[in-house]
């Protein structure tokens, strides 16, 4: 073993590969651009629009309801109670609400979502009681924590605390996205650290012009030779600008800064100063700076809207509810994917897979529209008998009415096919004689239209 992998572990082995564009040095310390920003996956958070979609697509995942449930034998699910009996299980309850000690359930996956989005890999390290059960997770950092495949052998290795950890592939949930080899996810971060770059660089570049008196840069004309004073003024030792302690007004940083914006300049010898870079205007400053917004916004999949930016229309849909909608289908519902496969593969033992125990996350409260297509579509439903009243009610998220809201109802003037086609059909399958079979209430209704018309 080299002496960097010694030292780094997964890092040093995952650098160089195509999952792994940026390297562990480069993850680390970020890496130099055409823009001259160095940016890094820790770094970019501080542009405002990678803030913003990590908050956006991280939020949902952390909000959803998680539960436990257990496939009935006859069709159906059951939600899994805590305990160690049978149809029970010790993970159930603490999974939505507290996975482990330390953290709360929603901290624990926005954390991981979050590492997910910028380094393309979020870890998290199951623990496990002495029956093999999962009892808690763990989230672990992602640029110390990586899969490791050699001699045939797969595992994961982590680092916590200076020390190096080997861990069973099926003890750590990874979620990931896009990847060349399915092993290590690629960081979005690393892919298009040009577009985090200049976004970046342009909120440098309008710091330092607010910096600068709102003026763009320049030079000084002087009609004759500098004298030493004048140069100790402009320039220190080693090309800086230096304050002259002498006459520390005349010195070039001292009047300059937002302190002193409106206040009037002096310049010595009968110097001028010449503008000569393009106004920010004419450069479109702004415009670079919207437009970095939308490039963000395309590498995260989050439409600008949620992003507070207007400049740009969508195709979602025309309302903020159908945009709604669309962003959790298109964005939010292949990561909530990736983290149901992982978590039902590797949290479960076998023996439990095989008595259908399984978690999943309730995306129904963004999916489900508003007031007035619910109320329509849960009409339609419960008037061909797919849903009862209580049914409805689990929906909403209100209490249920008792055992008789178990019912499902129909429409007394509706039949089935089969009983329009043969009267004599009976619901158990078995047929009858007209004065045998039950009553229809729609015979019985027409018999009595025609005996009032025959009166």
């Amino acid at each position: 073993m080299s002496l960097f992998s010694s030292m780094f572990g997964p890092m040093y082995q995952q650098a160089g590969s195509i999952s792994s564009p940026s390297g562990w040095l480069m993850r680390a310390i970020g890496g130099k651009t055409n823009s001259g920003v160095a940016v890094s996956e820790y770094g970019s958070l501080r542009l405002t629009p990678v803030y913003a979609c990590v908050n956006r697509i991280s939020n949902p995942i952390a909000w959803f309801p998680l539960r436990m449930y257990r496939t009935r034998p006859k069709g159906g699910k059951e939600v899994v109670q805590p305990g160690s009996g049978t149809g029970q299980h010790p993970f159930a309850q603490r999974i939505g609400v507290r996975p482990n000690d330390l953290m709360a359930s929603r901290t624990v996956r926005k954390v991981s979502q979050g590492h997910a989005l910028l380094w393309g890999n979020g870890y998290l390290e199951v623990e496990r009681d002495g029956r093999g059960r999962g009892v808690g997770l763990y989230p672990l950092l992602p640029d110390r924590t990586g899969p490791v495949r050699r001699n045939g052998e797969h595992w994961f290795e982590t680092t916590i605390d200076g020390t190096r950890h080997r861990l069973d592939p099926d003890d750590v949930i990874h979620i990931m996205d896009q990847s060349q080899d399915g092993y290590v996810g690629m960081s979005q971060i690393g892919l298009h650290r040009e577009a985090v770059a200049l976004g970046l660089a342009t909120e440098t570049f309008g710091g330092k012009f607010f910096a600068n008196d709102a003026k763009s840069g320049g030079f000084l004309l002087h009609p004759g030779k500098l004298s030493p004073a004048a140069k100790q003024n402009i320039k220190g030792p080693n090309g800086e600008t230096k304050r002259n302690p002498e006459n520390p007004a005349s010195s070039l940083d001292a009047q300059g800064g937002l302190d002193n914006a409106h206040r009037v300049k002096v310049l010595e010898e009968g110097m001028k100063f010449i503008q000569t870079t393009i106004p920010p205007e004419d450069a479109q400053f702004l415009g670079t700076r919207e437009f970095q917004i939308a490039e963000i916004a395309r590498i995260f999949d989050v439409p600008l809207i949620l992003l507070q930016s207007h400049e740009k229309t969508t195709s979602w849909g025309s309302g903020i509810e159908q945009l709604m909608i669309g962003f959790i289908r298109q964005t939010v519902g292949p990561w909530v994917d990736a983290w149901e496969q992982e978590l039902n593969w590797k949290l479960f033992t076998e023996e439990e897979k095989d008595a259908g125990y399984y978690v999943k996350f309730n995306m129904n409260a963004l999916l489900r529209g508003d007031m007035k297509a619910r109320a329509e579509f849960y009409n339609k439903v419960f008037m061909v008998g797919g849903f009862s009243p209580n049914r409805i009610l689990q929906l909403e998220d209100e209490d249920p009415i008792g055992p008789e809201g178990d019912e499902h109802f129909v429409p007394a003037n509706m039949v089935t096919l089969k009983r329009a086609t043969d009267p004599t059909y009976q619901p158990n399958g078995s047929t009858a004689p007209a004065a045998e079979r039950e009553p229809d209430p729609e015979e019985e209704e027409a018999d009595a239209r025609e005996e009032r018309d025959g009166e």
